[in-house]
């Protein structure tokens, strides 16, 4: 099926990506994040993944130059026995000099009717209220607002860096140290695992874990190839914990270290809602990072009994909610029968989807 459209003055072209087109889309996206993305980054994200032969991006051009992009990552969803392919937008950009001339809508479009009633069941994504509102017109549907977790260990780098507010900045992070040193103090690690560090993820252990215990919601179906390719990403630390007893790996958990100072909690195996082991791994989590500014998990990752022991909290509390927006998760259904088991009304119930950063972040 050709993407290929022009408007009526042929001042725009919408199609899918060609060979030639990298350059012109990290150009696109500089404009935006005001910082290149690195060719590696690119082909990591667009080319090497192991699920799709194309390069999953629909753009529009003017006069050669790329002015608008939307790409898609490729996520293998289980529920159940049922394993299906979901594309996941992501890394939406319109340059600023091409705005307001329906572009979004037009690439968005074009990506739909390629992908209707092809392989991929569904698109899913975590926008913000602006681009979700953008989002409904064009058949998604809100799910719910993703839950975050938050270990503030030094809140005075989430207050402004103008220097304006040094003193609050040094008595909030003195605050945060004495509490959650309170809290560490309760924990009680056992001493019937072993804790192994890898910082190049064990894909074949990971998998053994998580077929443990596979949850019946609807989630990311974590295999080999999955972790091989997607903790891979250039420009991230990822740290496997993996626990042990008698020599057999029973749990692990995941972290992704942005810019030093941000860690992310991705994945925690096996997912259910409590493991003998996910006490002495996140308290080996809390050790190895006591120098990040936050620590952050989302939906069920890992129990709420547990994150409040560790001083983390909700999103939802006063100070959180004032220096987060909320990130919603929102879905459209690409396969138009519904009598599937995968249309609308089962994917836009909350209660059938077990998330975490795995799902969320790309």
């Amino acid at each position: 099926m050709s993407l290929e459209t022009a408007s009526d003055s042929a001042e725009y072209t919408v199609r899918r990506f060609e060979p030639g087109d990298r350059d012109g889309v990290l150009s696109l996206l500089e404009t935006q994040w005001d910082e290149r993305p690195s060719a590696d980054w690119f082909d990591w994200k667009y080319r090497e993944d192991p699920y799709l032969a194309h390069v999953p991006i629909t753009l529009a051009e003017r006069e050669g130059d790329v002015v608008a992009v939307q790409g898609y990552l490729p996520c293998p969803i289980r529920w159940g026995t049922q394993v299906v392919r979901a594309l996941k937008p992501v890394d939406a950009v319109v340059h600023p000099d091409h705005r307001r001339q329906g572009l979004y809508t037009r690439i968005t479009e074009a990506a739909i009717d390629y992908y209707t009633d092809g392989e991929p069941a569904f698109f899913f994504n975590f926008p913000n209220a602006a681009s979700l509102a953008a989002q409904e017109k064009l058949g998604w549907h809100e799910v719910d607002v993703v839950s975050t977790f938050h270990r503030v260990q030094r809140p005075g780098e989430l207050l402004p860096s103008d220097g304006t507010m040094l003193p609050l900045d040094r008595a909030a992070d003195g605050l945060a140290r004495a509490y959650l040193g309170v809290r560490d103090r309760l924990s009680t690690p056992s001493d019937w695992f072993e804790v192994t560090r890898h910082s190049s993820v064990p894909a074949d252990v990971l998998e053994s874990i998580y077929e443990s215990h596979v949850p019946r919601e609807l989630h990311t179906h974590r295999e080999k190839r999955l972790y091989r390719w997607l903790l891979d990403a250039p420009g991230h630390d990822h740290t496997a914990y993996v626990a042990r007893h008698d020599d057999r790996p029973v749990a692990s958990i995941v972290t992704r270290t942005v810019d030093g100072r941000m860690v992310d909690i991705v994945d925690a195996l096996p997912m259910q809602d409590g493991h003998e082991a996910f006490e002495t791994l996140l308290a080996a989590v809390v050790t190895d990072n006591v120098d990040a500014a936050v620590l952050s998990t989302a939906g069920r990752t890992l129990p709420r009994e547990l994150l409040s022991r560790f001083g983390f909290v909700s999103f939802e509390t006063a100070l959180l909610s004032r220096l987060r927006t909320p990130t919603y998760m929102a879905v459209r259904p690409l396969w138009q029968d519904e009598a599937t088991s995968l249309s609308r009304r089962p994917l836009t119930e909350p209660a059938n989807w077990r998330l975490s950063f795995l799902e969320v972040k790309d």
